[in-house]
């Protein structure tokens, strides 16, 4: 995780240099302007998933339990309890927003609430409360300013090699816009393995937190299959970056491709789960269309494989048990 932020702000502290090396102060105005719109997404994408998913926030008595279990597993993680809000949404998911830690809203789709039982819940909210301890919200928005900033570079240094006159030579633009949309692609890929990593750690949280890793993992399988099961359009609802992807438990994208990872090691996760009932969950998503190139696709997910954080999983709890009969 440290690596990848290093690696982030190296090569986002490299555009910058470069642009203000090759193109002197008339430039400059683009970073302030770059800034100010981070500020602005910042400040702003919170007002617009509480718009756009039509959050309903639970008022003091609703769901006493689902309160008072947020209340007890935050002051477990020495944090202020976030607000719970419920997301009217039939595909199982749930996930975490705000602009800071202590602003933290703790959102649970209405499908997950009819999918899940009570110690998966909990797992899930312990997970997602794992999430706000660390500052997952905050880490992710503000890494996400160097592809932007990159982007911003990217198409500036075209258009204005176009339209813009010879400024000091057209060829050293030409090639600044070729490396910033490179810094571009490559600082995508550095957060998206940043977001694996920080999943892995709140999976780890929730185990350890819990004692009950097994709980994760059935909610992990539960929530993937409904995801793959549910049609394109509703697996899409608030997830079009790689951003607003990431604050999800489960990545809506790739849960066909979790699917697929599931069917090959079935007999994996039976020996992990032998209680659970893992063919009745792949078989709710049965009939979609296959995906080929995991390994692949897999540079570009959010979210470890479902089947990777299950094995996971499975050895915090060899380790938690080991711990137990000690």
């Amino acid at each position: 995780m440290y690596l990848t932020l290093a690696l982030i702000f190296a090569v986002g502290s490299a555009v910058i240099y470069a642009v203000m090396f090759y193109l002197g102060f008339g430039f400059i105005f683009v970073i302030p302007i770059t800034i100010l719109f981070f500020l602005l997404q910042w400040y702003a994408s919170p007002a617009l998933l509480k718009y756009g998913l039509h959050l309903q926030y639970l008022k003091e008595g609703e769901m006493p339990e689902l309160q008072q279990y947020v209340g007890e597993a935050s002051r477990q993680a020495h944090i202020k309890a976030p607000k719970i809000a419920i997301a009217q949404l039939d595909q199982p998911n749930a996930f975490v927003f705000g602009r800071t830690p202590s602003s933290a809203t703790l959102v649970i789709h209405k499908g997950l609430l009819s999918r899940i039982n009570d110690r998966e819940l909990r797992a899930v909210i312990s997970h997602e409360l794992g999430h706000v301890k660390h500052s997952d919200m905050v880490v992710m928005a503000v890494v996400s300013f160097i592809p932007m900033l990159a982007w911003f570079v990217a198409q500036d240094m075209f258009w204005g090699s176009m339209f813009g006159g010879n400024r000091n030579g057209e060829l050293p633009i030409i090639a600044i816009g070729m490396i910033a949309f490179l810094v571009y692609i490559i600082s995508q890929l550095l957060i998206l393995a940043l977001s694996r990593a920080r999943e892995s750690f709140a999976d780890r949280y929730s185990a350890e937190s819990t004692g009950d890793p097994a709980s994760l993992a059935r909610a992990l399988i539960k929530i993937t299959s409904g995801q793959a099961a549910a049609p394109a359009t509703q697996r899409s609802t608030g997830a079009g970056s790689s951003i607003s992807r990431s604050l999800y438990i489960v990545d809506p994208f790739s849960a066909r491709r979790d699917l697929e990872m599931m069917k090959k090691y079935r007999e994996e996760i039976r020996e992990l789960l032998p209680e659970f009932d893992i063919d009745s969950e792949i078989n709710r998503a049965a009939g979609k269309r296959n995906i080929a190139g995991s390994a692949v696709l897999g540079l570009f997910g959010t979210h470890p494989s479902t089947y990777k954080r299950i094995t996971s999983l499975a050895l915090i709890n060899r380790n938690i048990q080991s711990g137990k009969r000690q």
